[in-house]
């Protein structure tokens, strides 16, 4: 708690109704605004780790994604093809990590990339040109590579995500527009206040517990500002079942189908109990930890009922102004070193290595400005401009170990078959192994995205992930509920 005192703050201004403790609307500043850009685009498993902290002793609130997330946690590192696989899968980074650092509160407690260079190269003009995330790396010309050096970003004077000096309108279900009287008017009128007899104006501090608590009501809740500042807790509304995905030829065809996974079925209800897989499925309920919050819910075909996000990331989007398209987000894009093997969901890897440059004093040897890009046109007689390269880049091609098998269950806890007991699994079922049979589902873009939506707000994403697959391979085998959501689903 030391820690988050010294965290910094900022206003946010409330209309509430008091008579029936809520807020009506909010009005904020850019630096709030620039608050709620960064929540989409932290990493899922990012988002786990934060909320699990804050209010530990709660149930989940992001579906199967804490299970996920235990089960990285629990899994040897024997398990992973590196150690570096499983601290990006704990630890996941973002692409728009340097942006994070530039705001005012930056909740993402992921310790910063570090740079590293060989002494030697601002002495040597023509030698040790690289630069290393690692200060244990050694040099080509055998020194270590232990001089930390700084990286200049490139500066937003108007706002990280957002150029704009105007203030903010704020609902309570998280819709963000363009300050304007004629906006705060017809709020008002849609909601029935004739006039501000019943509001009052409350300005509140916003700090780092704050921001968790809005993060976490981001999920359940349809009030999210109510939650956060009148009751300081999430209040969970019930959801709306989930609705099965068609299959549809413009989802997947058969073309695309890659993987294919074994799975366990109660014949009773259709209930997905467990799935035996190899490492590339894995792979794939891996990656949903170090996809960002937005393309988890864009790849989720845009109709998951998961609190406030869908309004939050919509209306957002309409907030991109030109001069920062760039950092908003269009693509799901994962750093360099994801460049993961048999992508399944529509991923784009960063591509290249990271390329920098420093400014170079020619007879002193000193260096300055290591950053992205000089401008060349400003150089004095007596500097020059050093390219460095990516030395050691960490390319992760599968996280899991190749050649293992693995269990997962409905929630998608993960367990490697060499550690997990079959007998201890389906002795805990308590079921007559009459009504458990075996199906094969192959995987394509339409059941990875499935079960991606599906483990966003259910605790058994396999059954309401997949369970709509089982009659394509055996029709005459699935029970006539094998298309529906069971009744035993447990939604969030």
């Amino acid at each position: 708690m030391a820690n988050n005192a010294v965290k910094p703050k900022f206003s946010l201004r409330l209309l509430i109704d008091e008579e029936k403790n809520r807020v009506v609307l909010a009005e904020a500043g850019k630096d709030f605004v620039d608050v709620l850009c960064s929540l989409l685009t932290l990493p899922m498993g990012t988002i786990v780790r934060l909320l699990e902290k804050h209010q530990a002793p709660q149930s989940p609130i992001v579906g199967c994604f804490h299970s996920l997330y235990k089960s990285v946690s629990d899994m040897s590192v024997d398990n992973f093809e590196a150690q570096a696989c499983k601290n990006l899968l704990l630890y996941p980074r973002s692409v728009k990590e340097s942006h994070c650092r530039k705001l005012k509160l930056n909740i993402d407690g992921t310790v910063a990339t570090k740079f590293f260079v060989c002494p030697n190269f601002i002495i040597h003009e023509n030698c040790c040109k690289v630069y290393s995330n690692l200060s244990t790396s050694r040099c080509r010309c055998g020194r270590s590579m232990a001089r930390e050096i700084q990286v200049q970003g490139s500066e937003h004077d108007d706002g990280v995500f957002l150029s704009c000096r105007t203030s903010f309108i704020i609902t309570d279900g998280l819709k963000v527009s363009l300050n304007s009287m004629g906006l705060v008017l017809n709020i008002l009128n849609d909601l029935g206040y004739a006039g501000f007899d019943k509001l009052q104006e409350m300005l509140v501090d916003v700090g780092f517990q704050e921001v968790l608590t809005l993060l976490s009501c981001l999920f359940t809740s349809e009030t999210p500002l109510t939650d956060t500042f009148l009751r300081k807790h999430c209040v969970t509304r019930k959801r709306k079942a989930l609705t099965p995905l068609v299959q549809e030829s413009t989802v997947a065809g058969d073309a695309d189908e890659l993987l294919t996974v074994n799975v366990y079925v109660r014949k009773t209800d259709s209930a997905i109990l467990y799935a035996e897989c190899r490492e590339d499925f894995v792979d794939l309920l891996f990656t949903f930890l170090a996809i960002p919050l937005e393309f988890a819910w864009e790849l989720s075909v845009d109709n998951v009922n998961m609190g406030c996000v869908g309004n939050l990331c919509r209306s957002l989007k309409d907030l991109s102004f030109e001069k920062h398209k760039e950092a908003t987000v269009s693509k799901c894009t994962l750093p360099c070193y994801y460049n993961l093997r048999g992508l399944l969901l529509d991923i784009v890897i960063q591509e290249g290595v990271l390329k920098y440059e420093c400014l170079v004093n020619r007879y002193s040897g000193s260096s300055s400005s290591f950053s992205r890009k000089i401008k060349k046109d400003v150089l004095s007689d007596d500097e020059r401009v050093a390219t460095l390269t990516l030395m050691d880049p960490i390319s992760i091609f599968g996280f899991a170990k190749g050649e293992t098998n693995f269990i997962v269950s409905d929630d998608l806890y993960i367990t490697p078959m060499s550690s997990s007991s079959t007998i201890s699994m389906l002795s805990k079922l308590q079921m007559n192994i009459g009504d458990i049979e075996e199906h094969v589902i192959n995987i394509s873009k339409a059941q990875a995205v499935s079960l991606l939506r599906a483990s966003l707000i259910t605790t058994s994403a396999l059954t309401n992930g997949l369970s709509n697959f089982l009659s394509k391979l055996k029709p005459k085998e699935a029970t006539p509920s094998a298309s529906k959501i069971p009744k035993s689903e447990k939604v969030l």
